[in-house]
């Protein structure tokens, strides 16, 4: 039968001719590509070269039966995945039926078979089979799209980073061997490039920060909270000082994860408490409950809040709630924080009313047994 290009290919296997023209007539109304074998060799010859979205295969063959070129089938990588349908004339009885699902079929169909049926379940199939192609071709994109962010993190670690580097120390230098010449609005301008020039060297290092987030190869670990809660505190330690802040803990779980990352993640949700405290000082709380499977994280402040309107903007890179005359920053942050909490198979969400301090969620499997 001809094929046309953009459609599904189905492999229909049967030694009689007969058969097989009469699948090609129920099948027909579906448009898609059917590809006839009259032998399970035929049939294994064709999946060399074209990739299926599902075989209906006759039991009964001369030479190598369907169940035999079943068996071939799942023992080859490219194509132990692509369903089985069977279809056979010899018996209905359920010892057939349970020879045929063992080789990996996903039916077992008797004949005479109902040809609506048969349609139905071949398009579930094909469509499973699209669905399927999309997610790995999504995958692939993904993956290129990850490896271009590492490219980018390359290029800004070097390319940018060093003119902005001799910049700065041309404007030191300026600042330094001529300050005592230049009027107050020449130094004054001097000074705003010197703070743009900081801003942009935080906002390179953010992205490079952002941009290896989980980049590397690793498995998840039973990882105690409490330590990564220590270690996190102990990073903090100027800032935690300035602030007087205290930080509050106790009993928190283990979880299967990545202990850097965890650390990384804590550390931004409570640098972040500190920074939004506004004139109060900084009281942070850290607790966790078990709800369905799952344990739940909440990290607590009494700073100075937003309006949960907002909330959805947070996670999203580069969004922020307030200038950078209010508050230094980047709109990274708390795109780390999500971009962690989603590599762990969680979400993060938060709460908070203006004045009244804001609550941050995000969730993680329990160690299974």
């Amino acid at each position: 039968m001809t094929k046309n290009a953009g459609r599904a290919n189905i492999l229909l296997v049967d030694d009689r001719p007969e058969n097989l023209v009469a699948l090609e007539a129920v099948l027909e109304p579906l448009d898609h590509n059917l590809v006839s074998a009259q032998s399970g060799e035929a049939a294994l010859k064709h999946l060399l070269d074209q990739e299926f979205s599902v075989i209906l295969l006759d039991v009964q063959m001369t030479g190598m039966d369907g169940f035999e070129t079943a068996k071939q089938i799942k023992e080859r990588e490219k194509t132990r995945d692509v369903p089985i349908i069977f279809l056979t004339a010899i018996s209905r009885d359920t010892q057939h039926a349970l020879m045929g699902y063992s080789t990996g079929a996903v039916d077992y169909i008797a004949k005479p078979y109902d040809p609506g049926s048969l349609r139905a379940k071949v398009s579930v199939f094909v469509e499973l089979h699209e669905k399927n192609e999309l997610l790995r071709r999504q995958a692939e994109e993904l993956e290129r799209s990850n490896e271009e962010l590492q490219q980018f993190a390359y290029i800004a670690s070097h390319d940018l980073r060093e003119p902005l580097r001799v910049m700065s120390g041309f404007l030191e230098l300026l600042k330094d061997g001529y300050g005592g010449t230049l009027d107050d609005d020449a130094r004054e301008y001097i000074a705003a490039a010197l703070r743009s020039a900081g801003r942009m060297q935080g906002l390179i290092d953010a992205l490079l920060q952002y941009s290896r987030v989980g980049s590397g190869a690793w498995s998840p670990e039973p990882t105690d909270m409490n330590m990564v809660m220590a270690q996190a505190i102990d990073n903090l330690g100027a800032a935690i000082e300035e602030s007087e802040a205290t930080i509050e803990y106790k009993d928190l779980p283990i979880v299967p994860a990545n202990s850097s990352l965890m650390m990384q993640l804590m550390q931004n949700l409570i640098g972040n408490a500190l920074k939004f405290s506004g004139d109060k000082t900084p009281l942070v709380q850290v607790t966790a409950a078990a709800e369905d499977g799952r344990w739940i994280f909440e990290v607590k402040d009494n700073g100075i809040g937003f309006d949960h309107r907002q909330s959805g903007r947070l996670f999203e890179i580069f969004q922020r709630l307030h200038s950078e005359a209010e508050y230094a920053g980047t709109g990274i942050g708390l795109a780390i924080c999500k971009k962690i909490v989603d590599q762990h198979g969680g979400r993060i969400w938060c709460d908070s009313r203006p004045g009244t301090g804001a609550a941050f969620f995000f969730s993680m499997p329990a160690v299974t047994a």
